[in-house]
């Protein structure tokens, strides 16, 4: 899985604040336009600008809202249709996750997470009623259009001194067993979205999303050390959330709020750049700040509510991790010493 190397002031100077104002901008359109699913507008423009290196990227920026809008409305399409089927839903959704996995670990692509968001999105909202699979359908458009004007408009007026993006260069997985490891790591996502499905709703999204995201890695030590790292991030992402409400709840004015959110994205995408830990910790900590201060909004107890969702975070994330290992212990490695026996019988 391809990770973004620790961005340079000589490379883009404005960095930060593109990124910040990125945030903080799609937090307003989202308000202005009343979304139904808030957290996705700042969420998504973070995950796809911060991880541009240099020069503007025209495949992600363009490229990557195109694809969501197709896969959303694919899914939304297909949920819409199996709907009254929920047996036949959850096999879908288990195949498609499955499927994506496998994506990812065979070649290392992208495409396996955006698929994986989309259909986890998608399958979570499905699965209270078809009127609420419209809305994060329309959510979901919307938030990729935003992020398809703003992130363009951005780089014209905070420009990079780069000329050219960094390329990627995804890299296969070569531990073996591909589609075992897929199928394992399908069947964990399941057992997140079953929890989803019966006890949490829509705006505990982010749980899933971080499991999805920290199972993308190809070994057990990667996946416990981005376990580590996004619990961290959660703990802090949520305390800045919590400092933000309660001035916020002081000050109930937009502009307040802006600001707050502005500031608080300019210290950690300059953290991204010169901090001690990796800049994904910075990234996903962003992400985690914006994603609660917009699941906090409209609730009665805001402080609660965040510190409910950064416990069940943690959990889940570091849950998933330890299933999946322990699966993996049991059931791969003792097809992995029956296959050697079979070809080895002496």
């Amino acid at each position: 899985m391809y990770i973004a190397p620790r961005p340079k002031t000589s490379d883009d100077p404005y960095f930060a604040l593109r990124l910040a104002l990125a945030s903080s901008l799609s937090l307003m359109v989202g308000l202005l336009i009343d979304s139904d699913l808030l957290l996705m507008m700042p969420v998504l423009i973070i995950s796809l600008m911060g991880g541009m290196r240099k020069a503007f990227d025209v495949k992600k920026s363009v490229s990557s809202p195109i694809l969501i809008i197709v896969l959303i409305s694919a899914f939304y399409w297909l949920l819409s249709y199996l709907h009254v089927r929920p047996i036949l839903t959850l096999l879908v959704v288990f195949y498609i996750a499955a499927l994506a996995y496998y994506i990812t670990l065979k070649n290392g692509s992208p495409l396996g997470m955006i698929i994986l968001i989309a259909i986890v999105m998608m399958s979570v909202s499905g699965a209270k009623s078809t009127l609420a699979l419209a809305f994060i359908h329309t959510a979901m458009v919307e938030a990729a259009i935003t992020t398809f004007v703003l992130i363009p408009l951005l780089y014209w007026l905070l420009p990079t001194r780069a000329t050219e993006p960094l390329p990627e260069e995804y890299q296969p997985d070569s531990h073996g067993y591909l589609l075992e490891r897929a199928v394992l790591r399908a069947a964990v996502l399941m057992a997140l979205l079953g929890w989803m499905y019966t006890l949490l709703d829509q705006s505990n999204i982010t749980l899933v999303i971080t499991a999805v995201f920290t199972l993308m890695f190809p070994c057990k030590e990667h996946q416990f050390e981005e376990a580590r790292e996004r619990s961290y991030a959660t703990l802090v992402g949520g305390g800045l959330a919590l400092v933000i409400l309660t001035v916020f709840g002081f000050i109930g004015h937009l502009s307040v709020l802006f600001l707050l959110t502005l500031i608080a994205g300019i210290f950690l995408a300059n953290r991204m750049i010169s901090g001690k830990k990796p800049p994904m910790v910075y990234q996903f900590t962003l992400s985690v700040m914006m994603a609660l201060v917009c699941g906090s909004l409209n609730d009665q107890s805001p402080v609660y509510l965040t510190t409910l969702r950064i416990i069940m975070t943690i959990v889940g994330t570091l849950g998933a991790v330890f299933l999946y290992a322990t699966l993996e212990r049991l059931l791969i490695k003792d097809a992995a010493i029956t296959a050697h026996q079979a070809k080895n019988p002496d």
